[in-house]
């Protein structure tokens, strides 16, 4: 019975695919397969159906081979794994809910903000000097202005803004509030022209915007005193007040009430929720130079810790003393402004902080290092400078530092928590060397790295085409990946899918939770 049934098997595979056997090829629907083809379908009138899967279930396949293919409900492609990446065939590019990466238009657009909002869609920050052209569709008002786009989940632009005076605006961070609108901090140096609705107090000023959910202006300040006042930094906080940091120049002028301890100071401004009232504004640092660069809020005390660098040692609110020629400042502040505690984080060279986020225990603060030793840091650089990472506890006592880079200059731009890890994303000019794993692509690459909550490196990924790649800022997104802006002048090769509409162009793109590209 089972040889019978064996019989019969074979007659059906033999009945409906004529298998030439002298050629080693099959076809299916044709008595003469193509010599070239293994497998050779016709048909007028059915098609072939690959396998069906969601995103999620493609990204939990283990032991993927290049060339597998399958067709991605939560796109509704058809995909080819490369050996790297999922390559989606209806764009060609890699694989991913966000289908366009480049955006910008004929002169210089980069993007410092990105945040996947609750629809799935997204928002950015960015600075252009386009006007009325390529995805810039509104025109530009002076110089460089703050360009605020929102997309949809598959990154079509729903609506953009070109926002200032006949100055420069250049956007330095952008977030959700939690009314469903934003809130962006710029430096301005325009006086009561286009957007900017008040006159300015100096050279450059904080120009702090309100926007609805349709990017409409609900109210803007301008701040500052009679010299240059830079802003890095802003959060919305608990019951909607807002904070933001940055330097400051002035002293004793305009907004700036306190007096200046040397060349430039952190400034740091705290308003009430309509943005009308200064509930605070500190001058804070020593006789050198100090720069602010993150500030966020503490969840347990409402309280801020700032980082960025000093210059100055054991002098003015700088209690520390100096370890080289700049280290990481990282200060803590009460709900009401009143420094807490501070600290200088470095070695024998250059240390400047540019990105930090509160944990349970303390804060995590990157920037850059190209120190060769010494001071209250671990390792030296490995070449050009590295990225150097420091996390302080609650009280602002070093726990640990590490150093991470290649032969090349490496310098961290932004981190964020993903559950008891780290992720990391700046630039790297390094080429498979030190900790920097892959081969560069071009000139400058975006280099992202996990590492676990002692530092260790879990992966690190070089990314980017054959110009300038950097990503300013990583944030999560909803499926345990990540999403990154920046800026690129690379087109259409390398990992930079899509063409550059003329200069720099904003960079978005995502991961997944290993860091590979959707």
């Amino acid at each position: 019975m089972q040889r019978f049934s064996y019989v019969i098997l074979c007659a059906f595979f033999l009945t409906t695919m004529h298998t030439a056997l002298a050629q080693n090829n099959v076809g299916v629907g044709t008595n003469s397969p193509d010599i070239s083809a293994a497998l050779d379908v016709s048909s007028t009138d059915k098609g072939l159906l690959p396998p069906r899967l969601s995103t999620a279930q493609r990204n939990a396949m283990p032991n993927k081979t290049a060339g597998l293919l399958i067709y991605n409900t939560s796109v509704s492609c058809l995909e080819m794994y490369n050996g790297s990446a999922w390559i989606n065939l209806c764009t060609g590019g890699p694989s991913s809910i966000v289908t366009k990466s480049l955006l910008g238009g004929n002169q210089e657009d980069r993007g410092y903000s990105v945040q996947q909002l609750a629809d799935g869609g997204f928002i950015i920050g960015a600075t252009t000097s386009s006007s009325a052209n390529g995805d810039v569709t509104p025109g530009n008002h002076g110089g460089y202005d703050c360009w605020v786009i929102r997309l949809d989940a598959s990154a079509n632009i729903l609506w953009n803004r070109v926002l200032g005076g006949v100055g420069d605006e250049q956007l330095a961070e952008l977030r959700p509030t939690a009314d469903g609108g934003f809130v962006f901090c710029a430096s301005s140096t325009s006086s009561a022209n286009g957007d900017v609705t008040e006159a300015t107090k100096g050279l450059t000023d904080y120009w702090i915007v309100k926007l609805d959910a349709s990017g409409n202006i609900v109210w803007n300040r301008l701040l500052g005193g009679d010299q240059d006042d830079i802003p890095t930094s802003i959060n919305e906080n608990a019951g909607g007040t807002i904070v933001v940091a940055g330097s400051s120049e002035s002293s004793g002028t305009g907004n700036v009430t306190e007096t200046n301890h040397g060349l430039t100071d952190f400034w740091i401004v705290k308003l009430n929720s309509t943005g009308s009232t200064i509930t605070f504004n500190r001058l804070l640092g020593g006789n050198g130079e100090e720069r602010a660069f993150s500030i966020k809020e503490v969840t347990s005390d409402n309280g801020y810790v700032v980082a960025g660098y000093s210059t100055s040692s054991a002098n003015g609110n700088v209690s520390g003393v100096l370890n080289g020629l700049s280290d990481f400042w990282v200060l803590k502040l009460t709900s009401a402004g009143t420094l807490s505690w501070n600290r200088l984080v470095g070695g024998n060279a250059e240390e400047y902080a540019y990105s930090l986020v509160t944990v349970s225990d303390g804060s995590l603060i990157v920037g850059e290092t190209n120190s060769t030793g010494g001071g209250n840091i671990s390792g030296s650089s490995n070449g050009g400078s590295d990225y150097l990472i420091a996390k302080l506890s609650t009280t602002g006592t070093v726990s640990w530092t590490s150093i991470k880079g290649g032969t090349d200059d490496d310098i961290a731009w932004s981190v964020v928590q993903t559950g008891t890890d780290y992720v990391i994303a700046g630039q790297s000019l390094s080429s498979a060397s030190g900790d920097v794993t892959e081969a560069t692509h071009g000139a400058t690459d975006s280099w992202l790295i996990k590492i676990n909550s002692t530092g260790t490196l879990l992966w690190n990924k070089l990314l980017g085409g054959s110009g300038d790649d950097v990503s300013y800022d990583v944030r999560p997104t909803s499926d345990g990946g990540f999403v990154l802006t920046g800026y690129t002048n690379s087109s259409n090769n390398g990992n930079v899918f899509g063409v550059n509409h003329g200069g720099d162009d904003v960079w978005l793109y995502r991961l997944d939770g290993s860091g590979n590209i959707q």
